[in-house]
């Protein structure tokens, strides 16, 4: 759009108006486990997503649910940190042959001692049949536009679809867009963060895809410069199996000269869940933009798709194990890892991250911090491995009844590295499912619940809390 854009005056309309305890805004990572446990607690639940299935950066496929386990170098010692409805999840696509189990990685760089890699499609699946069983109405293919305030607190959600434009009034609101969506149309204090993320990754998006037809027995012995096996594990789960490989042109650029002229990140992370393909190929550099922009999002997607098309071509034609090889997917929608953080009462820091604080109103624990490796032991977790998050981290300023959860909390560049990671957003959609359905119930604002009173529901759908 133009700095001026043309302006028109919509005719006076009224909208037909849905009305429910809870909205949950973006059925991703956290939205999904909001939904489903503010509906096991009760309320009723509207939960919209702009995408045609439900799932959200999980869908994307290749990302390890680990980091379930305190940070530890032992395995048999470990202690499971992460409970609830993300444990149940994970259990139940183990059950359907989606998922590999809990499977030691004593050895990993970032002192995580189990790595979990799930399906994509089961886990579409797997996540739609919880969200029917939960009585949950849901409306996919389905945008927020603007939010309707008064006094400190949002009284609707203007949402369009297929049905044309309405509003849902809520008593609770939940913002799990990933964005701060329902938080920046209510005009709360966000700050931008995509700018810097390659400061601490690849930068602010990705895009994780797939290759069959890999023979990757040949891919390790015949690269011994370029790829090596950092885990594997043999499973109990029919026609899954575990492997975990790193994939560098750093020693070798001219041999892989065709891949680092694509201006990648020069490790490229590759897991193989199934005989015979390379399931997820994830190099972390993706476009750099604001996505919450509408044109820069739109173009880095095709950017992206135009990258991985020719990263996909680049390893056929110079790695030996890819000549046969071809792109069988491609994940629904660009991965992006930051873009607006909203300001709430409690910011996590990497201090109280690496110092495993604890609070005194805590909705779950976590143990991950992505930068840990050997190179900066300093991002250790110190035992036992693993912090709270506080309610208060959920909970935007200068709003009465609306709950973040998701990726777009924490200020702390590098505390971020811990705190949008798939397990950690679910425990924040657990704690804040759970609250909000309390807060319905009970006609109060967020910052008038009981602490005690969420404490022992979250202690009753199983989260872990000790």
């Amino acid at each position: 759009m133009s700095d001026h854009p043309r302006t028109i005056t919509l005719p006076a309309v009224q909208l037909p108006v849905l009305e429910t305890d809870v909205l949950v805004a973006g059925a991703g990572t956290a939205g999904c486990i909001a939904a489903i446990a503010a509906a096991r607690q009760g309320a009723s639940v509207i939960l919209i997503e702009k995408l045609p299935v439900p799932g959200g950066t999980y869908t994307n496929g290749g990302i390890g649910a680990n980091s379930f386990y305190a940070m530890s170098t032992d395995p048999s010692t470990a202690k499971r940190v992460v409970g609830g409805i993300p444990y149940e999840l994970n259990q139940r696509l183990v059950d359907l042959c989606g998922g590999t189990g809990y499977y030691p990685t004593p050895n990993d760089p970032h002192h995580n001692p189990y790595r979990f890699v799930g399906d994509h499609e089961i886990y579409k699946g797997v996540i739609s049949q919880m969200l029917l069983e939960a009585g949950i109405t849901v409306y996919l293919q389905t945008t927020c536009y603007d939010v309707l305030t008064e006094n400190g607190k949002i009284t609707a959600a203007l949402i369009a679809n297929k049905d044309g434009c309405s509003a849902i009034a809520a008593k609770q609101y939940i913002d799990a867009s990933g964005d701060g969506d329902l938080a920046r149309f209510a005009g709360l204090e966000q700050i931008d963060m995509w700018q810097d993320y390659h400061t601490v990754s690849g930068g602010s998006t990705g895009l994780v895809f797939g290759m069959a037809g890999v023979d990757i027995d040949r891919m390790v012995k015949e690269n011994p410069q370029g790829a090596v096996m950092l885990s594997s594990a043999e499973l109990d789960v029919p026609g899954m199996c575990a492997e975990q490989y790193a994939f560098t042109t750093m020693k070798d650029p001219e041999r892989y000269q065709a891949i680092s002229a694509l201006e990648m990140r020069p490790f490229t992370s590759m897991s193989s869940i199934h005989k015979g393909e390379m399931t997820y190929i994830n190099n972390s550099k993706g476009v750099d933009c604001d996505a919450t922009k509408a044109l820069d999002y739109s173009t880095a997607e095709l950017k992206m798709r135009v990258k991985i098309m020719q990263f996909a071509n680049a390893l056929k034609t110079t790695v030996p194990g890819f000549e046969e090889s071809y792109i069988n997917w491609a994940a629904i929608q660009l991965g992006v890892r930051a873009s607006k953080i909203t300001i709430c009462d409690h910011m996590t820091s990497l201090d109280e991250i690496t110092s495993a604080t604890r609070f005194e109103d805590e909705i779950g624990l976590f143990g991950f911090e992505d930068l840990m490796s050997y190179k900066h032991p300093e991002y250790e977790i110190k035992d036992p491995g693993f912090y709270g998050f506080p309610y208060r981290m959920l909970l935007p300023k200068g709003c009465g009844n609306l709950l973040m959860a998701g990726r777009c909390v924490t200020t702390d560049i590098k505390a971020h590295m811990s705190t949008r990671n798939v397990p950690g957003c679910q425990v924040m959609g657990q704690g804040a499912g759970v609250a909000a359905a309390l807060c319905a119930k009970k006609d109060c604002t967020t910052r008038e619940l009981s602490y005690p009173v969420l404490r022992d529901a979250l202690l009753a759908q199983g989260v872990i809390l000790e």
